[in-house]
């Protein structure tokens, strides 16, 4: 069974009536290296 550094279930980001992320799982292994990659200003910290 993989274990896990990181684990969410069901992600949901809206930005007022806009919905950026739905109903997501987020699974980030033990000794992974992971990274959000985009344009600046799309949400990556958010």
């Amino acid at each position: 069974m993989t274990e896990y550094a990181i684990q969410a279930q069901n992600v949901v980001k809206k930005f007022g009536d806009f919905t950026a992320i739905n109903n997501i799982p987020l699974n980030v292994p033990k000794g992974s290296i992971y990274g959000f990659l985009g344009p600046n200003g799309c949400g990556k910290s958010t």
